[in-house]
């Protein structure tokens, strides 16, 4: 009778650390969410219209030799997190990228964004597939597209947007060189080394 329950009690006790592991694993994740403002589920589903309109006029600048590169190369990632790995790549907009690149934090990305003249950086956490930026941003993946959506609540009233990016290639070795060109881009290369981003690591794995 006592080694009965004894069995159960581990059994118990057992299943309330998985229980305390997992909320330990999310509570970081809510706290990051909790402090920036997203857009709603509502939201993007009023926004999806723009973004599959968007889609189709991108859809006839495939690249599909390039975009098989970028998903190998992101594969490469899926032993180390795999929450992370459909959102991997350099994305093109208009006029504007969206490169998208792991870290030493699991579930987290680091994000450059470029348009003419700037760049910007900026951190993501990955939850139930999609990305939660620190500038309030929700990306989400849509075969080879993501989409950018922003809420933004003001004197006028909720103003909220989207934007559809198409993948075009792997991220590149992040230097000096390659960001040259923009307004900021020291800073940004500053900024990424100290939130534990990883560039030349993920180049080398598939050398």
């Amino acid at each position: 009778m006592l080694s009965a329950l004894s069995q159960v009690g581990m059994i118990i006790h057992k299943r309330l650390i998985n229980i305390l592991a997992i909320a330990l694993s999310i509570i970081p994740q809510l706290a990051y969410a909790q402090t920036q403002s997203y857009p709603t589920d509502e939201e993007i589903q009023e926004l999806m219209p723009d973004f599959q309109r968007e889609v189709e006029y991108w859809n006839q600048y495939e690249e599909p030799e390039r975009q098989s590169e970028a998903r190998a190369f992101a594969e490469n990632w899926s032993r180390r997190d795999p929450a992370i790995v459909l959102f991997l790549g350099s994305w093109s907009g208009w006029e504007e990228t969206t490169d998208i690149y792991p870290s030493k934090t699991e579930g987290q990305v680091c994000i450059i964004h470029t348009s003419e003249p700037e760049a910007s950086f900026s951190l993501g956490q990955v939850f139930n597939q999609r990305i939660y930026t620190d500038r309030g941003e929700v990306i989400f993946q849509q075969g080879n597209y993501v989409g950018v959506a922003w809420s933004n609540d003001n004197e006028a009233g909720i103003e909220a947007g989207i934007t559809a990016y198409r993948l075009i290639a792997p991220t590149e070795v992040l230097t000096s060189e390659s960001l040259s060109y923009w307004d900021g881009g020291d800073r940004i290369i500053e900024q990424f080394n100290a939130a534990g981003c990883i560039a030349e690591a993920l180049a080398a794995m598939v050398r």
